[in-house]
């Protein structure tokens, strides 16, 4: 059987238009104030000013650690102690976070919100976990093998090569048979970074507070930060 192509030619019976009028803005200024209105309320918290910084801070000034590490780990404990100390009656023994995690630089002058969004755009929480005096030894291992500036308030550690020198935790030497109450994140207790240390810890505590938010309130309560670098790491 074969098969063919037949031309065939159409014609228009009937043609019907619409006019459509495109307008540049909604009918009413109150229709356009709805949709947005938010939005710019958003906006306009983020423009809040907060507070000052004495000096431009960044995560990237020392090898070890950094003046806008040091100011975030400190404000962290000094903040959380006393939520975890209402729950238990313990002390945070020390603090740890990460480098990756702080993602902007503080420059000198006023400080916004919009500042410590760009600073720290996770929501990551706060966590305390309780860790044998050996994975606390594995988490010092750790930040000797890493030699990046990740932020640490509660302890200093002194390095020789690969050999730990000195670890003093709230000015005490580090003790291998106690456990330790250690403040991080719930991104980095559950493995985040390779912090494997933080994993299945003998107790685990949810603060159930933005790190964010308790950086901007500490800051919004102090007005003016400041922050160094002290040597709270040293690799010689």
């Amino acid at each position: 059987m074969l098969f063919s192509c037949v031309g065939e030619n159409y014609t228009v019976q009937d043609g019907k238009g619409l006019n459509i009028r495109i307008v540049d803005s909604l009918n009413s200024d109150s229709e356009l104030n709805l949709i947005i209105s938010p939005f710019r309320d958003k906006i306009k918290d983020l423009e809040k000013n907060i507070g000052y910084s004495i000096k431009s801070l960044s995560v990237r000034d020392g090898i070890l650690e950094s003046s806008l590490g040091n100011l975030i780990a400190d404000i962290l404990i000094e903040e959380s102690n006393p939520i975890f100390k209402s729950i238990t009656s313990k002390n945070i023994d020390f603090c740890l976070l990460n480098y990756g995690g702080i993602r902007g630089t503080l420059n000198k002058g006023v400080i916004t919100q919009y500042d410590i969004f760009t600073i720290l755009p996770f929501e990551n929480t706060s966590t305390v976990v309780e860790l044998s005096g050996e994975k606390v030894l594995e988490l010092i291992n750790y930040l000797n093998n890493e030699q990046k500036a990740h932020p640490v308030s509660g302890i200093r550690l002194e390095f020789e090569g690969d050999k730990v020198n000195n670890v003093l935790i709230n000015k005490k030497k580090f003790n291998i048979n106690k456990t330790y109450y250690v403040l991080t994140s719930n991104f980095l207790q559950e493995g985040g970074d390779k912090m494997m240390f933080f994993k299945d810890p003998l107790k685990l505590f949810s603060l159930k507070t933005n790190i964010r938010d308790v950086l901007i309130n500490y800051i919004v309560k102090i007005d003016t930060i400041v922050s160094n670098k002290d040597n709270r790491i040293i690799k010689n």
